[in-house]
Order: C-alpha cells, then sequence, then structure tokens
C-alpha cells in the first residue's frame, strides 16, 4: 500500500510542478516615464513585435513580461496621446533580466510618428548574483572556434586540459573527442552541459560528446559560480547551450570549411584534411500558421583531428598527419514550436550525434591499424508545455529522453569480439620494450576454425599480424526524464519559482579485458576477466541476467523553491533544494569479508569460510537525502557599480560507473586477486561543494566596464579508489575520502563596441589543491596497498594563471577606406584570441625509463605537484567579408589557429619537466641500452633511435599553425 502510495504522489508531483534542468528563457523588465515630466505613465502597452507577448505599465510606470525565450527582440511601447516608440536589438539571456528603461514624448510635433531607437547592452548586468558568461549567436559567429566546448575554453575559470595516453592518462580515465574542461577546480565531471535546458551527459562516466552546429547556437551561457536552487547534481560549472528556432519568415544557410584550398591554390600550405559542411533552415510549418520549425545538420571529416606542432619531425612514417587520428561524424538538431493560443504552446525538440574517430597513441606507432577505435553516440527528446495563466504566472510541464553510447576496442576488429581471439597469444611489444609490435610484410598471418560455445569461427593462430588492441569495452546510458516549474509574480518585489525533477535511468556496461582470450570460449575460461552488467557474457544487450548481472535503473528525485527579491534596486535569490538519490543495486554486507560477511575468519583462522557469492551476502543500498541552501545577492552600490554575493551547497551524485559493478566479475577477481582493477561501490555518498563568491561590477566611462570576483570553495566527499584489506584477496574500492580547497580571483574587462572596435580581458587567478585529482589518482597505491597521501598538494589541473584576450573588429556598409566609390573593406570583420597560460604541475621523479611499457613506479624526487611546465601561448584568427547577392549574403572568411607557430608543450616528463626527453639515455643503464640495441630491428632502426623516437612524443604537444578556408550562404 505504502508503494502504491508514493507512486501515486510522484505521478501528482510530476503532473503539477518540476524543474527545469537548464533555463532556456529570460525576462524583459522596466520603467516608462514622461519624457517632459519625469513621472510614470500608467497604462502604457508593451508589446514584443512578432509574438503574442507583452504587459500594461502599472500605477508606478513599471511592467514585466516573463517567460521570454533567449533571443533578440523589438519593443513596441505605444499610450495615447504619446508617439510610438520601437525599440530593436533588445537581447534576452537565460535567467536574467532585461531592463528597458524607456521615455514617452506627448510634443505636438511627433504625435503621429513612430521613434525608433536602437537597445544597447548593458555593461553592468544588474540582475547577476554570480559569475555568468554569456556568448551570444553573433559572438559565435565571429570567434574563431568552433563548437561550444571551444567557446567555454576561453571563458574565465575553465582549464583546458590534454592528457597524452601513450606516457600518462591522468586518473586513468578514458579518452575523450576534444580538450578536457575543468571549471573553477572542479573535475571535469562536475560541469553540467544543458542543450535547450536538458541534460547531455553520460551518467556512467560524466562525459558529454554531444555536438552541436555552430549554426544552430542561439547563446551559450556558462555559469562558473554560484547556482539558484532549480539546478542540481553539479558541483563546478554550467554549460547551458541554447538553440536556434523558427521565425514567421523562412530563413536558412550552408556553411562549408575545410583546410585542403591552401593545397588547391598552390600556397605549399600543409594541410591535415579537416572539414565541415553544415546547413540549416527554418520558418513556418507550412499549411499551419501558429506553428514554426528550425532544422540543423552538419558533417565532420577530419583525417588528423588533434594534429601535432612536432608531427612532421618526429615521425619519419608520417611528415604531415598524425596516423590513425581521424574523425568522422554527424549532428543533427530540430525543433518545432506551436502557439496554439498566445498563452499555450507546445515545444517539441531533439538533438543527437555520431561519431567514430581513431586515437593516435604513440605506442601504436609502428601498429597504426590496431590503435584504438571509438565510436560515440548521442540521441536527446524533448517535449515541453508552457501555459501563462495570467500575466504574472505561468508554469511549464515537460518530459524528456536522452540516450547515449559508447565502443571503444581494437581498430581493426572493433566490435567483433571473436576477431580478438589470439590462440597462439598476442604479439606483444618490441625486443626494447617501447611500442608495441606491428605487422611484418614478410610472414602472413595463419587462421584456423575452432568451435566455441557450440559455434564453428575462424581464429588467427600464427604469423605477424601486430598486437591486438586488448581491451574491450560498450556501454549505454539512458534516462526517461520528468520535469515542470511554476512560475508567479506573487507582487512588486517578489517572483516565486518552485519545482519537481524526477528522472529514472537505464545503465549497461560492458569491459572485457581480456578479449584476446575469447577463443577460449565462454565455456572453458575465455571471459572470465568481464565486468558487466546489462549485457551478455558476449556484450549482447540482455535483461536476463540474473540478480549479480542485471541492468542498473538508478533514480533521483528534486524538488526546490527560490525566491527572487527586488527592493530598491537590491536582488535576492534565495532558495532551497531537497535531493533524493536511490542507486537501486545490492550492496556487499561485509567489504573484508564479501563472499562470507558473518564468517569470523579473522579473529578465528580455523573458521571455513565461503568461496561464493549468495543472495545473503548481500543487502539493499542506501538511499541519500540532500537539502542545499542556495542564496545570491546583487545590490546597487550607484547606476554605474553593482556588488554581488553567493553562497550555495552543492551535492552531486558519484559517476554511476564507481558506483556498480558485475558481482560475477567482483566474485572472480576476489578469489583469485591478480592485476589492478578498481571495483565500483555503492555505498558511495554525493560529494559536497560549498562556495562562496564576491564581486562587483564597476563601469568606466561610457564604453568599458570592469568585473572582478574572488571566490573559494571546500569541497568534501570526493570518491578516490583505495585498497581494501579482505578474504580470500584484497581489492581495490572507490570510497569517499577525497578533500579539495580552490580559491582564486577573476578579472574582465569589457569594452563595447566603441568605433568599430570591441574588446574584452579576462584573467584568472586560481590555487586548487586536494588530495586527489581523479578518481583514479591513487592507482597505484591501492594497487600496492601503500599508504595514501593525507596532505593537500595542488592538483592536476591547477593552472596558476590564465589570461584570454579577443580581439574584434567590425566594419558595416559603407565603411573603411574608400577607393574611388568603393569602400574594399565595408561589411569586414576581423576577430582575434589571444590565450597564455601557465603550465600545469606535474610530480618530480628520479630519472627512469619513463617511456618503457613494461609497469614502472617512479621513485618521487619532490614533493607531488610541486612543480610546473612550460606555458603556453595561442593566437587564433578569423576574418571574413561579407556580401549580397540579391536576397542571397555570402560570408567567406578565413580561420588561423595558432599564428604564431608555437610549439606549446601540454605535457612532461616527470623525470625532467621537457616534453621531448626523459634523460635516461645518459644515466648508466640508458647507455647500456644503446650498447645492447645497435643492430637495427626490422623498423630500420637501432635501440637508441627507436628510444629517441619515443621520447619525442607528439602528443606532448599542441596544434601547428592551421590556415581554413570556409564560406557561409544564408538568405
Amino acid at each position: 500500500m505504502q508503494h502504491k502510495r508514493l507512486v501515486v504522489f510522484v505521478a501528482l508531483c510530476i503532473l503539477v510542478a518540476g524543474s527545469s534542468f537548464g533555463a532556456v528563457v529570460g525576462k524583459i523588465s522596466g520603467v516608462i516615464t514622461d519624457a517632459q515630466t519625469k513621472e510614470p505613465l500608467v497604462g502604457v502597452s508593451v508589446s514584443v513585435v512578432g509574438t503574442s507577448m507583452g504587459a500594461i505599465t502599472d500605477a508606478n510606470g513599471v511592467y514585466n513580461i516573463v517567460n521570454v525565450p533567449v533571443g533578440t527582440y523589438t519593443l513596441k511601447l505605444t499610450s495615447v496621446g504619446f508617439a510610438s516608440l520601437e525599440v530593436s536589438g533588445v537581447e534576452v539571456s537565460a535567467d536574467l533580466t532585461s531592463y528597458q528603461n524607456r521615455t514617452l514624448t506627448s510634443q505636438a510635433t511627433e504625435l503621429g510618428k513612430t521613434i525608433q531607437v536602437q537597445a544597447e547592452r548593458p555593461l553592468v548586468v544588474k540582475d547577476k548574483t554570480s559569475n555568468i558568461a554569456i556568448v551570444r549567436k553573433d559572438e559565435i559567429q565571429a570567434l574563431p572556434t568552433r563548437g561550444f566546448e571551444q567557446v567555454v575554453g576561453i571563458q574565465s575559470g575553465v582549464v583546458k586540459m590534454n592528457s597524452n595516453p601513450s606516457i600518462r592518462v591522468r586518473g586513468q580515465r578514458e579518452s575523450i573527442n576534444s580538450s578536457e574542461l575543468n571549471i573553477r577546480g572542479g573535475r571535469p565531471s562536475e560541469v553540467a552541459y544543458y542543450v535547450d535546458g536538458f541534460s547531455q551527459q553520460d551518467p556512467l562516466s560524466g562525459n558529454s560528446t554531444a555536438n552541436i552546429s555552430n549554426n544552430a547556437i542561439q547563446e551559450v551561457t556558462v555559469l562558473t559560480g554560484g547556482f539558484p536552487a532549480e539546478y542540481g547534481n553539479v558541483a563546478s560549472g554550467i554549460v547551458n547551450t541554447i538553440t536556434s528556432s523558427g521565425t514567421k519568415s523562412y530563413h536558412g544557410s550552408f556553411e562549408l570549411v575545410s583546410d585542403n584550398p591552401g593545397q588547391w591554390i598552390g600556397t605549399g600550405y600543409k594541410s591535415f584534411d579537416n572539414n565541415y559542411y553544415s546547413g540549416d533552415i527554418g520558418g513556418p510549418v507550412p499549411g499551419y500558421d501558429k506553428a514554426t520549425f528550425f532544422f540543423s545538420g552538419e558533417r565532420r571529416w577530419k583525417a588528423d583531428r588533434s594534429p601535432s606542432s612536432i608531427t612532421a619531425s618526429s615521425l619519419p612514417t608520417s611528415p604531415d598527419r598524425l596516423p590513425g587520428n581521424w574523425q568522422k561524424g554527424w549532428s543533427y538538431q530540430g525543433k518545432l514550436n506551436f502557439a496554439f493560443t498566445p498563452t499555450f504552446k507546445l515545444e517539441l525538440s531533439g538533438n543527437g550525434s555520431i561519431d567514430d574517430w581513431s586515437e593516435y597513441d604513440h605506442n601504436y606507432l609502428f601498429d597504426i591499424a590496431h590503435t584504438p577505435f571509438y565510436n560515440d553516440k548521442n540521441l536527446g527528446l524533448n517535449a515541453k508545455i508552457t501555459h501563462m495563466l495570467n500575466a504574472k504566472t505561468y508554469y511549464n510541464l515537460s518530459a524528456s529522453y536522452f540516450k547515449t553510447y559508447r565502443f571503444r576496442g581494437d581498430g581493426v576488429y572493433r566490435d567483433n569480439i571473436w576477431g580478438y581471439g589470439r590462440p597462439a597469444g598476442n604479439y606483444r611489444y618490441d625486443n626494447e620494450g617501447l611500442f608495441w609490435r606491428g605487422d611484418s610484410a614478410a610472414t602472413a598471418p595463419d587462421s584456423s576454425q575452432r568451435t566455441v560455445d557450440g559455434t564453428s569461427r575462424w581464429f588467427t593462430t600464427s604469423g605477424d599480424e601486430g598486437s591486438v588492441y586488448d581491451d574491450y569495452l560498450k556501454r549505454k546510458s539512458s534516462y526517461l526524464g520528468f520535469k515542470g516549474d511554476i512560475n508567479s509574480e506573487l507582487d512588486q518585489y517578489n517572483t516565486v519559482k518552485a519545482g519537481f525533477e524526477f528522472q529514472r535511468h537505464t545503465l549497461r556496461y560492458y569491459r572485457n579485458l581480456s578479449p584476446t582470450q575469447a577463443w577460449k570460449g565462454a565455456s572453458t575460461g575465455g571471459f572470465t576477466d568481464v565486468d558487466r552488467y546489462g549485457y551478455d557474457i558476449y556484450g549482447n544487450e540482455s535483461d536476463n541476467e540474473g540478480e549479480f548481472n542485471s541492468t542498473k535503473h538508478p533514480i533521483n528525485m528534486a524538488g526546490y523553491v527560490q525566491d527572487r527579491l527586488e527592493w530598491r534596486g537590491m536582488i535576492v535569490n534565495a532558495g532551497l533544494r531537497f535531493d533524493y538519490f536511490n542507486y537501486k543495486t545490492k550492496r556487499l554486507k561485509n567489504l573484508a569479508l564479501p563472499l562470507d560477511p558473518d564468517s569470523v575468519q579473522f579473529t578465528n583462522p580455523s573458521d571455513s569460510l565461503a568461496t561464493v557469492l549468495d543472495p545473503t551476502d548481500f543487502v539493499a543500498s542506501k538511499n541519500f537525502t540532500r537539502l542545499s541552501p542556495r542564496l545570491g545577492v546583487a545590490f546597487p552600490i550607484s547606476d554605474r557599480t553593482q556588488l554581488h554575493l553567493n553562497y550555495g551547497k552543492f551535492f552531486q551524485r558519484p559517476d554511476l560507473d564507481r558506483l556498480y559493478v558485475g558481482y560475477n566479475f567482483f566474485q572472480y577477481k576476489v578469489q583469485t586477486g591478480g592485476y589492478y582493477y578498481a571495483i565500483g561501490n555503492p555505498n558511495l555518498e554525493p560529494e559536497k561543494t560549498t562556495q562562496y563568491e564576491i564581486g562587483f561590477s564597476q563601469q568606466l566611462g561610457d564604453n568599458t566596464a570592469i568585473d572582478v570576483s574572488t571566490f573559494y570553495k571546500d569541497i568534501t566527499g570526493l570518491v578516490q579508489v583505495y585498497n581494501q584489506t579482505a578474504l580470500p584477496n584484497a581489492y581495490s574500492l572507490y570510497r569517499n575520502s577525497d578533500y579539495g580547497d580552490v580559491r582564486g580571483l577573476e578579472t574582465h574587462i569589457h569594452m563595447r563596441r566603441t568605433r568599430n572596435i570591441e574588446l574584452d580581458v579576462k584573467y584568472t587567478l586560481s590555487y586548487a589543491s586536494g588530495t586527489g585529482s581523479y578518481a583514479n589518482t591513487q592507482r597505484n597505491l591501492a594497487w600496492t596497498g601503500s599508504p595514501v597521501p593525507k596532505q593537500t598538494a595542488p592538483l592536476d589541473f591547477d593552472q596558476r594563471h590564465n589570461l584570454v584576450g579577443i580581439f574584434d573588429y567590425r566594419t558595416g556598409k559603407g565603411e573603411g577606406p574608400k577607393m574611388g566609390d568603393v569602400f574594399p573593406l565595408e561589411n569586414f570583420g576581423i576577430n582575434v584570441v589571444t590565450q597564455l597560460g601557465s603550465g600545469a604541475p606535474y610530480s618530480p621523479a628520479g630519472v627512469y625509463n619513463e617511456i618503457t611499457l613494461n609497469a614502472v613506479t617512479p621513485t618521487p624526487s619532490a614533493p607531488r605537484n610541486s612543480s610546473y611546465g612550460p606555458s603556453t601561448l595561442v593566437v587564433d584568427v578569423k576574418m571574413e567579408r561579407a556580401f549580397s547577392v540579391g536576397s542571397i549574403k555570402l560570408r567567406p572568411y578565413v580561420w588561423v589557429k595558432n599564428l604564431l607557430n608555437r610549439d606549446n608543450a601540454t605535457n612532461v616528463y616527470e623525470s625532467t619537466g621537457r616534453p621531448n626527453t626523459t634523460g635516461w639515455l645518459l644515466t648508466n643503464d640508458g647507455r647500456s641500452f644503446s650498447q645492447r640495441y645497435t643492430t637495427p630491428d626490422q623498423t630500420g632502426l637501432s635501440g637508441e633511435q627507436k628510444y629517441k623516437l619515443k621520447e619525442n612524443n607528439p602528443q606532448n604537444y599542441s596544434n601547428p599553425r592551421m590556415i581554413l578556408f570556409g564560406v557561409t550562404m544564408s538568405f
């Protein structure tokens, strides 16, 4: 009976309330006064042109237009006895108010006319209660960036990390097809990604692999400070990408970008074969004037998806491009808007992406065919109803479905698990232990047929095919979510918002740690090293795998209430959030005696110990509830100066792949011990962050403003791996043991367009320290059972100094130098982004053979992360010139990455702090190595030559100068 009541309660909550996962609307507000008397005007009609939105001024001349979608609008103000006024260029951003205070004139000479003015983007955001960056469509089109991740990467408080998988993958994390973003000293998975207000994140890994075409983006909002109570399950930052919608007139564009034209026109430029093809179209739905549509799509092909500046000098086998480093992908997005009545609207939206990509790994230089292959897929479908009950109250109800999939495996056999099988053993590394052994043209591989688990299959049995990538991963995550919110202006001071959200996940995971043993079959031990749930032993989706390997269905629910108080210019956002997490799985009764929790083996060694798991060894996992208070204050000191304060507690559920494990695999690991593998722990509690922020904004003159924010974060309960003492064998498990603290100062100087120039300068000073940077930072200690560190040290992403400068110069029609009757530089634009960053920290170690494929453990020569790598300087440029041919607008442009062609080192060796040498060849062991391997092998290189080739790793450097040519055609 209680269960039924709970179901009914949840259903009712879903129907009446909910919370937005990410806001996609804002507000227009202001005071209308008489230009002659300066008195407030009552009854002025304020309407948003082309929409049904509007308001009437009250006795104080105040109007509020709520629930305005993100975009740029024109306001029309009309009142009897006054000249009409049209205000164009009114920009509305998510979660913020666009203040439009205006005056109307009653002078006889103006009556009967419509006065037109252009709204200016405010230099000081009056209702900002925490640090927020807003990048709008026109800015995104101008920047030398592509995709919302690159836009986020140039904001204050954001650190971009580029790990090198062939020397040291920080935290033993999966690779992603872009730079890793850390916001204000938080781990990557502490950043929440939304598209049109809906989550786009894999709950298993915390990664987001979603792609949105540049032309489909209306606005990107980055919150790096405190978050209102409507935002949950996030600790460091929020990235909210809002896509375009259709309008009442048809519009569209097509864009082509490539770096190949440089070769075509004979410049001698090195092409990396990077190409983008995108298009979009929007407008009214034919035959139905109450609906609009917008669709976009993009095709990507990159022969080298992440070029290195030293490829030509370091790799004799590939003069320009990193081999086996390609990417091909698609992304698509669509939106349908229905305005059934002026007060009742429906929005249907969806987006998705598919990316196949290959990861160059320097260890596979002579075995490129088998370098890791990835397949990433995303799909999001959303429906939202908006109903305006009256001019001051509206509610949203929405449902969403999101699915993400990843496969990673061998570049040749990919998801064919049987192709990995090697009865004669897998070719390993070369004689020197430097590279995985590659194919031999002199010896063709032989195959034989075997009956495995009742089916006849072919396997490679001899010859030389190269080393197969011996790791096979696939995972699939999806959620079904319901949400909604109700917003109401209670009076002229208070606007209240309340809501609720619900998500039910479906999680599947399969990792075969020894797929080359597949030839043995499941019946003879070929599939023992398999951690799985929601998949059968061979990697096929299955919901019939028993209690130990069943599909996981965690749920999370939340409710919140928040009030926005506006009084005499001061704005207070106060809220309280309630979160409920239910992992819905089984946990072990006794971690030390997992197979026999009631045994007294530790106190009485003669006590017999059970050897297998059974249902009595488990109890239900815990449920967790948390309350999160949030408070933000914006206080105007003067009409040009604003102070803001923010405080909040934030709880985030751990990445779900840290919670779950296939218990058949767990039993095998506890029984046999052996190699390192971290086990999921469903006892993990939500991680906690407490953040404080204070800042001010000051307008300097008519066109410039400065923002300064300082912040402090206290982080507890972060997940870290450790060694669990147990019988019959110890194992590695996750627990909430890490601590961190982050403090910093962010400064932003903005000059709005003055004499055609717009300028932004952003500087971040940050100190990020803790006991562990990632959940697997202490994996070596967990493997060996060594003591864990108790003191904090700089985190791997502790970039102390980060300076970003953005210079933009634009001309309009008839502007620029004149030659005869022609203005050659009219409608011309150039945007320059300069990024200067200090180096990332590393842990100095004594000189050792740092690049060998054999397992090594460094000997520290200084405290953890006590030294820093070299700084980086990147200058990117985009130049364009717009033309009109009838109703068609053409915008050809040139996009230059790393204009100065600097060799920016992003990774260094712990022995030397340098990116191109370990120093080991100068040691006695190194000289002995050189003398021992003097005869060239099948690669034609001696041992010393191969070692130098290996240590001069191109993945230690970012991209060289790249020149891309693009053209956009729009109508």
